[in-house]
């Protein structure tokens, strides 16, 4: 039996929706089978609470009296970057001038919990816009809007970090304490929405999703994107795979859901929580919502090489990560993840909840994912050669 998105937001309307979470949609295909779950399950709620680096939050203020045209502004003592009279840019991972360890990331927190904020900003010097210095506290109800864009919201899969060398390493996946005494992992796993939809047939460009509690959409492919990666039997990437950006308002953000965050020897991240419902409209759709832990596999980087290329110890399931012990190159090595799955699975039953509130529908995607883009590669040449 075929769905569409339309008879199932009908059934949302009329409160006869049958929606699962990840988990709970994954009991149910193991007990009852494939056939009982797509005729009797019409939405399952995935998500991920994960750490993110490629994120930035766009503030548009009101003009002053008398007009300004920012040239240069600091938010919380850390830089922002104009984009337009009185609109700013803020990197989530740029540190404060006097805090390495506070950053955008933890401006964005504190504006999501109505704290005041300082901006200090001056002026281009322009015969209309005379107003060269300004300095102020505002919040979240001063913005004419505020936006958080996330160019990874979503990471299907990723690697698993650890260290062979002799000396403790701190790298964008933690402290790795060399001799392979330790491994990091960034991943949300079966929970994750792009586990649950492998080859993004349902999830694309328009498709509107959960972000900190507020309605988001996606735009399209984010960074790092790479549909080409390698895949397992179940059809599930080795290593990171599709990545997906999107965009969402910060006025109906949750603070519960957004983190800031710091990583040694890189600085500033952010946490977020996001959350994506995806309906079972046919029975291809839905033989991947069965995948679990056992069937999705991850590639172990060794990071002593602070190259592009790095040696691999080929791949371990995330069944052995979570027991907090994977075997690397024959040794016993203790594993902990970067990224909350207790606080995903609350985020797939709220999300869970919102949809049967009639809270919140499901929009089909306006453009498909390109899965035939191969990463690029940043490599230095002279002039000459352009």
């Amino acid at each position: 039996m075929n769905k569409t998105f339309e008879e199932i937001n009908g059934k949302i309307k009329t409160g006869k929706a049958q929606v699962l979470t990840a988990q709970e949609a994954k009991s149910l295909i193991k007990e009852k089978g494939l056939d009982y779950f797509v005729n009797n399950v019409d939405v399952v709620t995935c998500a991920s609470f994960e750490m993110h680096t490629n994120a930035l939050v766009y503030l548009s203020f009101g003009q002053t009296d008398p007009l300004i045209y920012f040239s240069e502004a600091h938010i919380n003592n850390i830089p922002a970057y104009p984009c337009g009279p009185t609109d700013l840019a803020l990197s989530c991972i740029v540190p404060s001038k006097e805090n390495p360890e506070y950053g955008g990331a933890h401006v964005l927190e504190e504006l999501i919990k109505g704290n005041d904020i300082h901006l200090e900003a001056t002026g281009k010097s322009l015969e209309v816009f005379k107003n060269k210095e300004f300095e102020t506290w505002f919040n979240l109800k001063n913005l004419t809007h505020g936006k958080l864009y996330l160019n990874q919201a979503i990471i299907q899969n990723n690697i698993v970090a650890t260290n062979s060398g002799d000396k403790d390493i701190n790298s964008p996946m933690g402290t790795l304490i060399g001799k392979l005494e330790n491994s990091t992992f960034n991943s949300s796993s079966y929970l994750n929405p792009l586990i649950n939809d492998p080859y993004a047939n349902i999830i694309g460009a328009g498709s509107k999703i959960w972000i900190a509690g507020a309605e988001g959409v996606i735009v399209g492919h984010g960074s790092y994107h790479n549909p080409l990666q390698k895949r397992n039997e179940s059809g599930i990437p080795i290593g990171s795979g599709i990545t997906l950006s999107a965009v969402a308002s910060l006025e109906f953000m949750n603070p519960k859901w957004i983190r800031g965050g710091f990583i040694k020897s890189f600085g500033p991240v952010l946490y977020v929580g996001i959350g994506v419902p995806i309906p079972i409209l046919d029975k291809e759709s839905a033989k991947y919502i069965s995948i679990t832990d056992d069937k999705i596999h991850s590639t172990i980087v060794d990071y002593s090489i602070p190259r592009r290329s790095k040696p691999t110890f080929g791949q371990c399931t995330y069944s052995e990560l979570r027991t907090s012990t994977v075997i690397i190159n024959k040794k016993p090595t203790l594993s902990a993840p970067l990224s909350s799955m207790a606080l995903a699975v609350e985020i797939c039953k709220e999300l869970k909840s919102t949809i049967l509130e009639k809270r919140f529908f499901l929009s089909e995607k306006i453009g498909s994912i390109n899965l035939n883009v191969e990463p690029k590669k940043l490599d230095s040449r002279l002039r000459e050669m352009v």
